[in-house]
């Protein structure tokens, strides 16, 4: 299938997306190889035999304590990726649905665009093998709660990287269940395997992969201070005392603003049109006609911009 199917349509100025890439502001974009993750980055897998939806005004904190599934944050989370894709469209893009992928029902099927395109084209050289993804992109939200967990020793997690330093987070970063038979394949496709330590995960490595660490902090910092002006933090992409305390008490179903472009989406389809990007962002990932159109309106985040901090200082 086509990321771009002819139901969504995203209308929008082509000088907006020209000037994106200046946003970027303090993200480090270092080869990848210098993510500095716990443990050389091995990490228990995501639980998958469970799905909580986040329970009405409960905040991220309540979800972490009440819950075994990342799904409690979803909303939140969905907010965190549209608003890091506002900063860099190429660094999380849509994993394209094809016939023999398919997504866990807590995988955000997002990754980085060079990524996305070797993925993709190692699918479509062999479509007689099925391929089952338990995770790719984890926003901070969801590895907050992994993180939680590990601490408190819940859920299963008898390892997690600190929010901020799973490769999850940069969009460089699969979970495969068939991952034996897919080992080679994907090795070939410059995707690194973590090994037996960490026999589902792989990297990757190869041409264009960009080490992103710190933009789903920025995007969750940014929303964070949209929504209450009167207690703002840094906007530095650093993960630290101040951003995990407003991540305690977050919404876990998602802030009352979103993100700050993506709003002139309009999907056509066979029960009418959905419009704007929380409606978009809701839909299965596992559906044949799954795409998450780009958030494109960047201009719109740029006077925002002007309140951000480069310090060194943990926020």
């Amino acid at each position: 299938m086509d990321a771009r199917p002819t139901q969504f349509r995203v209308l929008a100025l082509a000088a907006a997306l020209a000037a994106t890439p200046m946003f970027a502001g303090c993200i480090a974009e270092a080869p990848p190889e210098e993510l500095a993750g716990e443990a050389e980055a091995v990490e228990s897998p995501e639980p998958t035999d469970t799905v909580d939806e986040a329970v009405a005004g409960s905040t991220v904190a309540q979800a972490a304590a009440s819950s075994c599934s990342t799904t409690s944050v979803k909303k939140l989370s969905l907010q965190i990726i549209a608003e890091a894709r506002c900063l860099n469209p190429d660094a999380y893009v849509p994993i394209t649905k094809t016939s023999n992928v398919t997504f866990g029902s807590a995988t955000f099927a997002y990754i980085q665009k060079p990524a996305r395109d070797r993925l993709v084209s190692a699918l479509k050289a062999n479509p007689s093998k099925s391929l089952t993804l338990n995770s790719a992109l984890r926003t901070v939200a969801q590895q907050y709660m992994l993180y939680n967990w590990y601490q408190n020793g819940r859920c299963g997690i008898s390892l997690a990287a600190k929010p901020g330093n799973s490769n999850h987070q940069t969009g460089l970063a699969l979970d495969v269940s068939q991952y034996s038979s897919w080992k080679t394949i994907l090795q070939n496709k410059g995707f690194k395997w973590l090994g037996s330590n960490d026999p589902v995960h792989f990297d990757y490595a190869g041409s264009g992969a960009v080490n992103y660490k710190g933009l789903d902090v920025k995007a969750f910092q940014r929303l964070w201070n949209r929504n209450n002006p009167g207690d703002t933090i840094s906007v530095d992409g650093v993960w630290g005392p101040q951003t995990e305390a407003r991540m305690k008490k977050s919404p876990a179903g998602g802030f009352a603003k979103g993100a700050t472009c993506g709003t002139a989406i309009v999907y056509d389809g066979p029960e009418g049109h959905i419009d704007g990007v929380d409606e978009a962002f809701d839909r299965d990932p596992n559906d044949a006609e799954f795409f998450v159109p780009l958030p494109i309106d960047a201009a719109e985040a740029q006077p925002e911009l002007e309140h951000e901090s480069c310090s060194e200082h943990a926020h």
